[in-house]
């Protein structure tokens, strides 16, 4: 009997492990390549550009042009205050001159987001946080 009764309480414990609800992540409200799209960072660059796909996550976004071109658009916060502040004071919060690489980080509402593009082209890149600061409204 001891052993049924070990039995039928390990069984009772396993289903109810296997049917106990999950904990869902909640996705960030904004998806990266779709407040800027291929379409969208083309146009700005001046070249057809494409969402590389498995470099992209729920935050971030890569784009890929011709002959080594392209850029990112990444989200680094959307909750705001102290530590978007910090975020967008921080070292490294442009690429380093000499790079081969334009870009910042920005804030739109409380929304903390950065851009950086492989370019040599300084008006490109507030035309593509323009464009973001749009899209996020």
């Amino acid at each position: 009997m001891r052993v049924s009764t070990t039995v039928f309480a390990m069984g009772a414990a396993g289903l109810t492990f296997a049917f106990a609800p999950t904990p869902t992540r909640t996705p960030p409200p904004h998806d990266p390549c779709k407040v800027l799209t291929a379409e969208q960072f083309g146009r700005i660059m001046g070249y057809a550009a494409t969402i590389e796909k498995n470099a992209s996550t729920a935050l971030a976004c890569f784009y890929t042009g011709p002959a080594h071109t392209g850029g990112q658009f990444r989200i680094l916060t959307e909750a705001g205050g102290p530590q978007g502040d910090a975020m967008l004071n921080r070292k490294g919060s442009s690429p380093p001159p000499g790079s081969g690489l334009l870009g910042g980080t920005y804030r739109e509402g409380t929304v903390v987001f950065s851009v950086s593009i492989k370019s040599t082209d300084a008006t490109k890149l507030p035309a593509l946080v323009a464009e973001v600061r749009r899209n996020l409204k």
